[in-house]
């Protein structure tokens, strides 16, 4: 019984997780074929800074946006909850590890 109602949270849990992994991988995979991860970081910028709250987005395809169209406040949190129940990770995560393969790639 315990085991019929923790499977789906489990398996709802990995999902997110896996999805917050693939937010990163995309990241890398651009700056690696753009070959100019300063410029995703910056990208990554603006669309952080002029993303706003809509409604013509749903909720149930809201996590496919770059940047959250409902203004919850899970994806700006950090901490093992708000990692936990994020769909994606916090933007400023992403930009700091683009503007750091940017870094290492002017050292090389």
């Amino acid at each position: 019984m315990v085991a019929v109602i923790l499977a789906p949270l489990a398996a709802q849990l990995l999902a997110l997780a896996v999805s917050r992994q693939r937010e990163y991988l995309a990241d890398a995979a651009g700056a690696e074929l753009t070959r100019n991860p300063a410029a995703l970081a910056g990208a990554l910028e603006r669309i952080a800074s002029h993303a706003e709250p809509t409604k013509a987005i749903k909720r149930g395809s809201a996590h496919l946006c770059i940047a959250d169209p409902l203004e919850r406040s899970v994806g700006l949190k950090e901490g093992f909850w708000a990692d936990l129940l994020a769909t994606h990770p916090p933007m400023a995560k992403r930009i700091a590890a683009l503007r750091q393969m940017a870094y290492q790639a002017e050292k090389a």
